[in-house]
């Protein structure tokens, strides 16, 4: 009797774990639908700014960039208190794939306290093969920018108003030799191809000079309201 008991409690407690795995699943899909949805709203409007100069960008659509930015900035907050109480504990095992993507992404959009507290969890997810080498790279880089430190795999780069156009800034990087090498290492391709896809995406100019420091960059005057890519 003793026996069937304890089988019973087993049973019953593998079936609640899979309950608490599917309903995190079903909250992390919510959550990687909202972080999206807002962000290719913004992609859309900034792409019509860049493509008619910001003088003739009709104030609706500054209005509609303003309460889009507003949006972001809530639902960002709302996926980082998600987030946070899923990783109360530590990495949860046994989520799709889909969730560790979106558990990235949130820290990834986050500021830069949340992304350093949460860094460990996200190499962890790494070593055990959740999260790609090349998204934690994005964060690590990001988290160095942040930091006004030279990035090492030039995933990053900030944007800047040039007589009412966007232009793309690539972030300075550790080694500019050894960059591509690093990207290939992790998957993302040389910086060349990702240069003319961002340009391609963003619809402005962007500018990589690999000899362009952050010093530099603050003596020029370059790094005055910046805005980065997220």
């Amino acid at each position: 009797m003793k026996q069937i008991f304890i089988f019973i409690l087993l049973v019953l407690s593998t079936y609640l774990k899979a309950q608490s795995i599917q309903e995190i699943d079903s909250l992390l899909l919510v959550a990687y639908e909202n972080d999206q949805k807002v962000r290719t709203e913004s992609m859309i409007l900034m792409n019509k700014l860049n493509s008619t100069g910001a003088n003739d960008v009709p104030v609706s659509v500054i209005d509609s960039l303003m309460l889009l930015q507003e949006q972001t900035q809530a639902i960002d907050k709302e996926n980082q208190i998600l987030v946070t109480s899923i990783l109360k504990k530590g990495l949860p095992e046994g989520l799709s794939q889909q969730s560790y993507k979106t558990i990235w992404l949130i820290v990834d959009h986050a500021d830069l306290k949340f992304q350093k507290k949460h860094l460990p969890i996200m190499e962890e997810a790494v070593q055990k093969e959740l999260v790609s080498a090349g998204d934690f790279a994005v964060l690590t880089d990001r988290i160095r920018m942040r930091e006004c430190k030279p990035q090492k795999y030039g995933t990053q780069s900030y944007t800047i108003t040039v007589d009412g156009r966007q232009v793309i800034y690539i972030w300075p990087v550790e080694d500019a030799k050894m960059l591509n090498e690093l990207r290939n290492k992790i998957g993302v391709g040389d910086i060349e191809t990702y240069i003319q896809v961002l340009k391609a995406t963003a619809g402005c100019e962007v500018i990589y000079d690999p000899e362009l420091t952050v010093h530099q960059m603050k003596k020029m005057g370059l790094l005055k309201n910046k805005k980065e890519r997220i």
